[in-house]
């Protein structure tokens, strides 16, 4: 079994050069010289494909140590010789520069934002009870995802190829027929509402078909209709459904939160006002009743550091309306720092949650074995 706080030597000198020259909200820093790249999509050529037959072309595998291999202090992580099922972890945006349509997989900086961000701080959250492969890709980079545009449009529909030609690769090579959990945040989450209707739902898949945890994208009510198999989650252990949610502080503006989505994905006129379906972390209900920061296991971020910590246990309470989680203030230092305007707790749509998520992994997983005996 491998220890939840082997940092490797690669690994450390990743997060070191993730951290360098970057103010502490380098995700505010980006937003603010935000630019789409000058030169047409189409008039570029596009990064080489990765080979998925290649492990450098992905962030996690379950058999070496990754940046997915961690946990807060005292937490186990699964050997994944003995883990019922897998996830296929669909990353957010890391290539925070706007001179590229696209990440070439040679960017070591980017790659190590993504190791040191979301591999360590979301991926890590289903290694209590999944082998955890996690592809790298030609991402669209932030001015992609956050300027909508006929060559934006391009750069996405490139990175979203490149998801299903690695879960193709995973399913053909990995998986043998296992259970798998489908998880992801924001860009991650953008391309899984893309590929769970096309990929999995009305397909023999769905009876390996887990859960999804969508994080961090606003889900009409709507998108569901498209589908013959896959519904909302209603409970923690409902599997074969999708989890859902984007986190706001108490007081914010939720409308105008959707509203910046929809123009950021080209939405029509009146996306914000649809129905949304939000699934409370710490209750796991779509009921709109208020959760007590009692039953918050314990948030956990990287806190600008990767020494070993502890969760924080009763970090906030959480309150879901119309695809919103309304939270009350972090009664822990760290989980401010990447706060976006508007109250807008994108960044920390796992960390505020860490722990239940991972209880709740487990429990499904837990839940969908005992199904099929």
């Amino acid at each position: 079994m491998r220890d939840a706080f082997v940092f490797t030597v690669a690994l450390v000198l990743a997060c070191s050069v993730a951290r360098a020259d970057q103010s502490a909200n380098p995700f505010l820093a980006a937003f603010s010289r935000i630019h789409l790249p000058g030169t047409a999509f189409d008039e570029i050529e596009s990064p080489r494909a990765p080979d998925y037959g290649d492990a450098s072309s992905w962030a996690a595998l379950p058999d070496r140590l990754d940046a997915s291999d961690v946990a807060p202090v005292g937490v186990r992580i699964v050997d994944p010789e003995k883990a019922d099922a897998d996830v296929f972890f669909i990353h957010p945006t890391t290539l925070l520069s706007s001179d590229y349509w696209n990440q070439d997989l040679s960017d070591t900086r980017t790659n190590a934002w993504t190791d040191a961000g979301p591999m360590h701080s979301q991926a890590s959250a289903f290694n209590g009870c999944c082998r955890v492969y996690a592809p790298r890709y030609r991402q669209s980079g932030l001015s992609a995802q956050s300027i909508y545009s006929a060559d934006s449009v391009k750069a996405r529909a490139l990175a979203y190829a490149d998801i299903k030609r690695a879960f193709r690769y995973y399913m053909a090579h990995y998986n043998h027929g296992r259970p798998f959990i489908i998880a992801s945040h924001s860009q991650g989450s953008r391309h899984s509402l893309n590929f769970i209707p096309e990929v999995i739902d009305n397909t023999p898949l769905v009876k390996q078909f887990v859960a999804a945890y969508t994080i961090g994208a606003w889900i009409p009510e709507s998108w569901f209709s498209r589908m013959k198999d896959i519904k909302p989650c209603e409970r923690g252990d409902d599997t074969g459904c999708v989890v859902t949610w984007s986190t706001l502080a108490e007081g914010a503006d939720a409308r105008a939160q959707r509203r910046g989505y929809g123009r950021r994905d080209g939405q029509p006129l009146g996306f914000a006002d649809r129905g949304f379906v939000c699934i409370n972390p710490l209750s796991w209900s779509r009921a709109p009743e208020l959760a007590p920061a009692s039953l918050n296991l314990g948030g956990w971020t990287r806190n600008g550091s990767m020494r070993p910590r502890p969760a924080d246990p009763g970090l906030v309470s959480a309150r879901c309306d119309n695809g919103a989680v309304f939270v009350s203030e972090p009664r822990a230092p760290g989980y401010r720092n990447g706060l976006l305007p508007g109250g807008n707790y994108h960044n920390y749509d796992y960390g505020l949650f860490y722990m239940n998520i991972r209880k709740n992994a487990s429990d499904r997983v837990k839940a969908f074995v005992a199904a099929r005996q």
